[in-house]
């Protein structure tokens, strides 16, 4: 009779179990990172009994969560991509918008310059149409200053966004190794954490979120470490990224962290492939950049050529010349890791030969090697000495230096990424434009002419027209911003299609657990009915002896 009861509450046992498991599922249908969980069960051992063996009901054996490791693993990779092919295509278009706003581009205003210096051409005598051409000249110097500051702005926030990355980072590698600390824990007892087990998955699906990683199990703890083998998490132990102001550039924040000592360690940033943070570095150096050495290189191109032809020309009051803009010059930028201390100086000697990329400059077994970046191609250096110091010469550029380098010093050549800050107008007065080409008369339009001739010209780079290169730089940044939103639609139709597989293993399904209740509830009853009977049967035995 005992052994009927024992079989009896096994059953049941097992069936609140089964019924507990099913509850936690519903009530966790909505949470972020819960794997479905499961009750398992077997039989429990037999007894001997006579010539036969007799079963002895079930074993609750624990609760199991639904988890696929591969799958989960599929999932995160294709997250990390997406997220830094999305992150990347927010910037772009952000971009693209500004650039394709009509009647407001570079080029637009291009135009009505040239329209302009057209009327003086016609009437090289007229006030009012001298007056225009001033006029758009300051509107053109205005656009042109504003998108470059709109770019260097872009700039700024990336820094911003960085950091804030970072932060957030760093959260989460401590949320992880907290997890880890806590699992361990209580798994010493044997017993599983599951609701902790879900809480650091999710917890690595989201850090993954802003930087990719790659995880692995060690004695029961996670490692998780960036796709090169930076590690993030070991165990208890965290080790913090840090947003730090570039070696090469301080106008830029890079990637790095600190070493026992404390100083300042910067990771390359082609380790950064994918999470936000990927596709933030890769904006900024795949277009960002490049963009803004093509505006650069188009003010050096313009303003160039028309101060060329002005110079050439008398204005009305029978005067030589004079520019009539002004912009920035070259920037040398010393790494902060130099060792030496040589300083260098750039100034443009063919600036329709200077190209939009910037340099990187270093010493090396007694000579200068040069490096163009847009295209990472060495540079044919031509050097000489003289009493000023070491004398560089290559696309339309001479680099002075003075000082005395160490092996290995570093230096960053910017010729044209910033020089639109300082594009101003250099005279407001319309009698000034030297329309003329001698002192023959007011009437003389020649030299205005030259300058009207400029715009069909291959100024920029010795290859394109002023508008052939702005609407070249329009198309490229169009083209990119189709592509990474093609990009980021296919691997995020990936990402659907994983996460489906993922949720028909992990997933609760809410006409699954309905059907479970009832099957449970059921299984329950008839639990208690063989109680019921055992307890019947006892109670006439009883009956019965008394």
């Amino acid at each position: 009779m005992s052994s009927l009861i024992n079989t009896a509450m096994s059953g049941l046992s097992a069936a609140q179990q089964l019924l507990n498991s099913t509850a936690n599922n519903i009530s966790n249908y909505t949470i972020a990172g819960y794997n479905r969980q499961t009750t398992i069960i077997s039989e429990a051992q037999n007894s001997f009994n006579g010539n036969s063996w007799y079963g002895n009901g079930v074993i609750v054996n624990g609760v199991q969560r639904r988890y696929d490791a591969l799958i989960d693993s599929q999932l995160r990779n294709a997250s990390a991509k997406n997220s830094a092919q999305s992150t990347h295509y927010i910037q772009l278009s952000s971009i693209d918008k500004q650039m394709a706003l009509e009647g407001n581009t570079l080029n637009d205003g291009l135009a009505t310059f040239f329209d302009a210096l057209q009327n003086v051409v016609n009437n090289a005598a007229d006030p009012a149409a001298r007056q225009t051409v001033m006029s758009q000249a300051a509107a053109l110097t205005n656009q042109f200053t504003n998108t470059q500051a709109r770019l260097d702005q872009q700039q700024r926030d990336i820094n911003t966004q960085l950091r804030d990355e970072v932060a957030t980072i760093n959260r989460y590698t401590q949320q992880i190794a907290t997890l880890n600390q806590r699992i361990a824990q209580l798994s010493q007892s044997g017993d599983i954490p599951n609701n902790l087990l879900d809480q650091r998955d999710q917890a690595v699906r989201e850090l993954n979120e802003h930087v990719g990683v790659n995880v692995a199990m060690q004695d029961g703890s996670m490692v998780v470490s960036i796709a090169n083998g930076f590690t993030l998490v070991n165990g208890t132990k965290c080790y913090e990224l840090e947003a730090v102001t570039a070696n090469a550039d301080p106008d830029q924040v890079t990637i790095g962290y600190r070493d026992k000592n404390g100083d300042k360690v910067e990771l390359p940033e082609r380790m950064f492939k994918d999470g936000a943070i990927g596709g933030l570095l890769a904006f900024r150096s795949d277009e960002l950049t490049p963009l803004q050495n093509r505006l650069g290189q188009l003010t050096l191109a313009f303003v160039t050529a028309i101060n060329d032809v002005q110079l050439q020309g008398y204005d009305l009051n029978g005067e030589q010349g004079e520019s009539l803009f002004t912009i920035g010059q070259p920037v040398v930028k010393t790494n902060a890791l130099n060792q030496g201390d040589a300083t260098l100086n750039a100034v443009y000697t063919d600036p329709q030969q200077v190209q939009a990329s910037d340099y990187q400059i270093v010493f090396k077994e007694g000579n200068w090697q040069v490096t163009r970046l847009s295209d990472n191609h060495s540079v044919q250096v031509e050097a000489d000495a003289g009493d000023n110091g070491t004398a560089l010469h290559f696309d339309g550029l001479t680099i002075t230096v003075t000082g005395t380098p160490v092996e290995n010093d570093r230096y960053l050549l910017q010729p044209v990424k910033q020089i639109t800050h300082q594009f101003a107008l250099n005279f407001t007065d319309p009698n000034k434009l030297a329309a003329a080409e001698d002192l023959s008369g007011e009437s003389d339009n020649r030299n205005m002419q030259k300058m009207l001739d400029l715009q069909s010209q291959k100024w920029v780079g010795g290859t394109q027209t002023f508008n052939q290169a702005w609407g070249s730089a329009v198309s490229f940044i169009a083209t990119q911003t189709k592509s990474y939103a093609s990009a980021a639609d296919v691997s995020a139709a990936i990402i659907t299609q994983l996460t489906a597989r993922q949720q028909a293993v992990s997933g609760v399904n809410l006409d699954e657990e309905y059907a479970n209740l009832t099957h449970y509830q059921q299984y329950y009853i008839a639990n208690t009915q063989v109680l019921n009977t055992a307890s019947a049967l006892f109670d006439a035995l009883i009956s019965v002896r008394s």
